[in-house]
C-alpha cells in the first residue's frame, strides 16, 4: 500500500472511484474538469492523492489548489474533494490526508465533508468555517422595479469592460465553470457576482453565491441580482453563507444551519473566514 500524488494523466484510473459517489448528473468530462482539467492556471503538478495496493487504484483524495489576493497579500488555497477508499482498504485511508496535513503553507478548505470526514478534519484542528446559511427569495423594495433596468448585467463583455483587473481575472476563470456570473451597478459603485445552482425544493432551486466584490451592495440589492441569476440558472432565489450576510434578514428569508459545518485549516497568517468563499474549489464544478 503506498500513497502517491495523483497526476492529471491517473484521471483515467480514478474515474470509476468517483462513480461510487452515484451522482448521475456528473459526466466523465465534467469529473474531469472539476478535478484534473482545470479552467484555471494551477502551479501545482498534482491533482490531489492516490492510494495504490500492488499497483491498483484503490482510494482517492483530491485537491484543487489556487492562490487569491487578500488585502493585498497573495494566499495559497487547498480545497478538498472526493475523499474515497474502497471498503476493503477503509484502514488505510488516513494515509490520503498525512501529505495534505504537510501543506502549511496553504489554506486547507473542506466545503462538503462527509460524517466521517467531518469527525477525522475536526479532530486534527480544523475549524468551523460555516456553520449556517442564508436562503432568500428577494422581493424588491419600494421603488426599487424602478431603478432596476441596467442595474444587473450578465453579459460577458459588458461585465469585463466594468470590471478590474482582479475581477478580468475571475471573470476569464470562471467562465470555464458552471458558475453563473453577474455585474450589479448602482451609481459608481460595482459588484462583481459568481454563483453556482444548489437544489432547495423538488425542481426548484437557489442560487449559491459563491463570491461577491462588495458583500454590502449584493446584500442591499439581492432582488435584481436574484432575478438576474435566475434566468441564466434556472433558480428562483439567492443561498448565501451566513458569514457574508450584511445586517438583519430581509422579508421571505430564513436562516438554516447546516447539517455539519464547513472546515477549513487557515495557514499561518492565513485569511479569516469571510475572506474564504467558494471560488477555485469543486461547487464551481459540480453538477446537482
Amino acid at each position: 500500500m503506498e500513497v502517491r500524488p495523483a497526476l492529471p494523466e491517473d484521471f483515467e484510473e480514478i474515474h470509476p472511484l468517483l462513480l461510487r459517489f452515484e451522482n448521475p448528473r456528473m459526466s466523465r468530462d465534467d469529473w474531469r474538469r472539476m478535478l484534473f482539467d482545470l479552467p484555471w492556471t494551477v502551479e501545482e503538478p498534482h491533482r490531489g492523492y492516490v492510494l495504490r495496493d500492488g499497483g491498483a487504484v484503490v482510494g482517492f483524495l483530491g485537491t484543487i489548489f489556487s492562490r487569491r489576493e487578500v488585502g493585498g497579500v497573495v494566499h495559497r488555497f487547498c480545497n478538498l474533494s472526493s475523499w474515497i477508499v474502497l471498503p476493503e482498504h477503509r484502514g488505510a485511508s488516513f494515509q490520503l490526508v498525512l501529505p495534505v496535513l504537510a501543506l502549511r503553507s496553504h489554506t486547507i478548505v473542506n466545503l462538503s465533508p462527509s460524517a466521517v470526514a467531518w469527525e477525522v478534519f475536526t479532530g486534527l484542528g480544523f475549524r468551523p468555517l460555516e456553520t449556517a446559511q442564508a436562503l432568500l427569495l428577494p422581493l424588491p423594495r419600494p421603488g426599487e422595479m424602478l431603478r432596476r433596468r441596467g442595474a444587473v448585467t450578465t453579459d460577458p463583455a459588458e461585465m469585463r469592460a466594468e470590471l478590474d483587473e482582479g475581477g478580468r481575472r475571475i471573470l476569464a476563470d470562471m467562465s470555464g465553470t458552471l458558475a453563473a456570473q453577474a455585474l450589479l451597478r448602482a451609481g459608481r459603485r460595482r459588484c462583481h457576482v459568481v454563483a453556482t445552482r444548489s437544489p432547495w425544493k423538488g425542481r426548484w432551486g437557489l442560487a449559491h453565491v459563491q463570491y461577491a466584490s462588495d458583500w454590502d451592495l449584493l446584500w442591499e440589492r439581492a432582488a435584481p441580482v436574484s432575478g438576474a441569476l435566475g434566468r441564466v440558472l434556472g433558480t428562483v432565489g439567492l443561498r448565501v453563507d451566513a458569514r457574508h450576510r450584511r445586517g438583519a434578514l430581509p422579508p421571505v428569508a430564513v436562516e438554516k444551519r447546516l447539517p455539519r459545518a464547513h472546515l477549513y485549516r487557515p495557514a499561518d497568517a492565513g485569511p479569516g473566514p469571510r475572506s474564504v468563499d467558494g471560488l477555485y474549489t469543486e461547487v464551481v464544478g459540480q453538477r446537482w
